[in-house]
C-alpha cells in the first residue's frame, strides 16, 4: 500500500499543475448549471453582470437599474471573457467562472509555497489538503470573486517576499502591486491592505525594514496607484466625483471599517467561525505539540534567529497578522477568510512531516472519525435541517460520507500522503451525489427564480413590479425586470395606491407589520427563500 501510495505520489508532485486541474474539473464538470442561482449574491451579481452586457455598465456596475458601487468590475471582466472565449453562457459561465477562480486560487497557493522555498511534498501537501476542505469546495461551485480576490492577494504575497529574498528586488516588487491592485479592483482595499501588512511585520520581525523603502517598492507603489486611479478616473466619468467620495469611499469603504452597516459582529467572531471553516484540517490541532508552543525556550530560539526567519516565519505572519486585522474591522464576513487558507495550509503539511506515528495515527482516527461522524448526524438529523422543501440524495451524501469516513479511517496505519490522499478523493466523490442531487433540489429553499419567474408573467401582463425592505436585486435577474423598491413605509403605500396593477414582493413579517396595508391586495404565492418568507402580492 504504501509503495503504491508513494508512487502515486511522485506522478503528483511531478505534474502539480496536471493535478490542480484534475482535481478541481473533477469536483466541478459535473454540477455547472445543473441548479439555479441562490440568494443573495449568486442573483444580485448575475444581474450585474448582464447590465455590464446589455447596458454597458463596464466601469460602475449597475444593480436592478441602479449604480451598484459595491463591488469594482474586474471579476465581471473575467466573465465576460469567458462569456466570450468559450461555449457558456448564462448563468452556465457563472459557475464555470467559479471553478475556474477556484482552479487559479489553487495555482496561486502552489506559487506561493515553491517561492518562499518549500519542497515539492510540502506544496502538494497543502494543495490537496485545500482541495480536501469542506468550505472551499463548496465555493467551487457558487458563483462570486472572493476566489479570485484571494488568488491575488496570495501572489502579491509571494512576489514580495521574492523581491526581499533577493539581493536585488528587480521587477518583483512592481508585480507584487500590480496584483495587489488587481485584487483591490476585484473586491476592495483589503487586496493591497494584506500583503503591505504580512510583508512589512515580517521585515520587521527580521529587523530589515529598510527594504521597504527601496526605489522598486515606490515604483510599484506607483504603478498600483496608477491603475487604481484610472478606476476611479471612470467612475468619475461615469457617476460624478460627489458619487466616489459620498458612496464608493464613504458608505462601502470607511464606513464598513469602522463603524459597519452590515455584517457587524463581535472581535472573536472569527475565532468562532474559522475552526468551523477549516474542518477537517482544524483537528489538526488535536495532534500538533501545542505544549511546546508555551515553552520559554523555544520562544527564546525563536527570537535569537529571527534574522534568519524564513518560510515558515512568512506562512505565521500572514496567517496571523490577516486574522488579527480583520478581528480589528466592524463588518466581518466568513469569506475574507480565503486568504489565510494557503499559509495554514502549508504549514500543516510542512508540520505533518515531522510527526511521528503515534500522533499520526491519531490524526487520521481524527479525520476519519469525523467523517462518520458527519454521515451518522445527516442520517439521524436530515429531517431536521430547517429547509422547507425535501431534499433528494441526502441518504446517500450521508452513506458516501460514512463509507469515505471508514476508508480514511483504514488509511490511518499507511502515512499522512496516504491520508491526503484518501481524503481529497473522498471530498471529490462526496461532491457527487450532493452537487447532483442534494443541490439542486433546494432550488425553491435557496433561490428567489420561482417567484422572480412569477414577477415576469405580470410584468408581461401589465402589472408594475415592486418590492418593500428586500434585499436589493434579488428577483431582477430572472425576472427580467427592474423592481421599484423601497423601505419606507409611507412610500410603498403611496406607490400601491397610486398604481392600477402592481405585483409586490414583501417579507410576510412586514406584510403584517403594514399598518395601513390597502384593501385591494391578494397574496399570490409565499416562498421561503434562504430562511426568511417572502410573499408575492398583486393589485389588479
Amino acid at each position: 500500500m504504501k509503495t503504491t501510495v508513494s508512487r502515486i505520489w511522485t506522478i503528483l508532485e511531478d505534474h502539480p499543475w496536471l493535478t490542480m486541474i484534475v482535481g478541481v474539473f473533477a469536483q466541478t464538470w459535473f454540477s455547472l448549471s445543473n441548479r439555479a442561482l441562490w440568494f443573495s449574491d449568486e442573483v444580485r451579481y448575475a444581474n450585474a453582470y448582464q447590465n455590464l452586457v446589455q447596458n454597458g455598465k463596464w466601469m460602475v456596475l449597475s444593480l436592478n437599474g441602479q449604480p451598484y458601487p459595491d463591488k469594482p468590475p474586474i471579476y465581471f471582466w473575467f466573465l465576460w471573457l469567458l462569456d466570450k472565449c468559450t461555449p457558456a453562457d448564462m448563468p452556465t459561465v457563472f459557475f464555470l467562472g467559479a471553478a475556474l477562480s477556484g482552479l487559479f486560487f489553487l495555482a496561486s497557493a502552489y506559487v506561493l509555497a515553491r517561492v518562499i522555498g518549500l519542497n515539492k511534498t510540502v506544496s502538494l501537501s497543502g494543495v490537496l489538503i485545500l482541495l480536501s476542505t469542506f468550505l472551499l469546495a463548496g465555493l467551487f461551485h457558487y458563483s462570486r470573486m472572493d476566489l479570485m480576490f484571494s488568488a491575488f492577494i496570495v501572489l502579491s504575497h509571494a512576489c514580495l517576499f521574492k523581491a526581499f529574498k533577493e539581493e536585488k528586488q528587480g521587477l518583483w516588487p512592481l508585480y507584487a502591486f500590480l496584483l495587489a491592485g488587481l485584487a483591490t479592483l476585484t473586491k476592495g482595499p483589503l487586496g493591497f491592505i494584506f500583503p503591505l501588512l504580512t510583508c512589512v511585520i515580517y521585515l520587521l520581525w527580521k529587523g530589515e525594514i529598510r527594504k521597504f523603502f527601496t526605489r522598486q517598492m515606490l515604483l510599484g507603489l506607483v504603478a498600483m496607484l496608477a491603475m487604481l486611479a484610472a478606476w476611479v478616473g471612470g467612475v468619475i466619468l461615469a457617476e460624478g466625483p460627489t458619487f466616489l467620495t459620498d458612496t464608493v469611499l464613504g458608505k462601502h469603504v470607511i464606513q464598513r471599517a469602522t463603524k459597519t452597516f452590515h455584517h457587524a459582529e463581535p472581535f472573536y467572531y472569527y475565532i468562532v467561525a474559522f475552526p468551523l471553516a477549516w474542518l477537517p484540517w482544524t483537528l489538526f490541532a488535536f495532534v500538533a505539540p501545542v505544549k511546546r508552543l508555551v515553552s520559554p525556550k523555544l520562544w527564546g530560539e525563536i527570537w535569537a534567529s529571527r534574522r534568519e526567519a524564513g518560510a515558515g516565519t512568512f506562512l505565521w505572519i500572514m496567517f496571523i497578522s490577516i486574522f488579527v486585522f480583520l478581528s480589528s474591522l466592524s463588518g466581518k464576513v466568513l469569506i475574507y477568510i480565503l486568504p489565510m487558507f494557503p499559509p495554514l495550509a502549508f504549514l500543516i503539511g510542512d508540520a505533518m512531516t515531522r510527526l511521528d506515528e503515534k500522533r499520526t495515527v491519531r490524526f487520521w482516527t481524527l479525520i476519519g472519525g469525523l467523517w462518520c461522524v458527519l454521515g451518522v448526524g445527516l442520517i439521524v438529523a436530515g429531517d431536521l435541517l430547517p429547509f422547507p422543501v425535501p431534499m433528494r440524495g441526502m441518504g446517500i451524501a450521508a452513506a458516501v460520507l460514512i463509507i469515505c469516513g471508514l476508508w480514511i479511517y483504514s488509511s490511518r496505519n499507511f502515512g499522512n500522503k496516504s491520508g491526503i490522499l484518501c481524503s481529497a478523493i473522498a471530498l471529490t466523490v462526496w461532491l457527487y451525489p450532493v452537487g447532483l442531487m442534494v443541490a439542486p433540489s433546494l432550488d425553491d429553499a435557496m433561490s428567489p427564480k420561482r417567484q422572480a419567474l412569477m414577477i415576469a408573467e405580470y410584468v408581461d401582463k401589465g402589472y408594475a413590479p415592486m418590492a418593500f425592505k428586500i434585499y436589493s436585486g434579488i428577483f431582477t435577474y430572472y425576472a427580467g425586470h427592474d423592481v421599484e423598491e423601497t423601505s419606507d413605509w409611507d412610500t410603498i403605500t403611496s406607490m400601491v395606491n397610486g398604481a392600477e396593477k402592481i405585483v409586490l414582493s414583501i417579507r410576510e413579517r412586514h406584510w403584517e407589520e403594514w399598518k395601513d396595508r390597502p384593501e385591494n391586495l391578494t397574496i399570490l404565492d409565499h416562498q421561503n427563500i434562504a430562511g426568511m418568507d417572502y410573499l408575492l402580492v398583486i393589485k389588479d
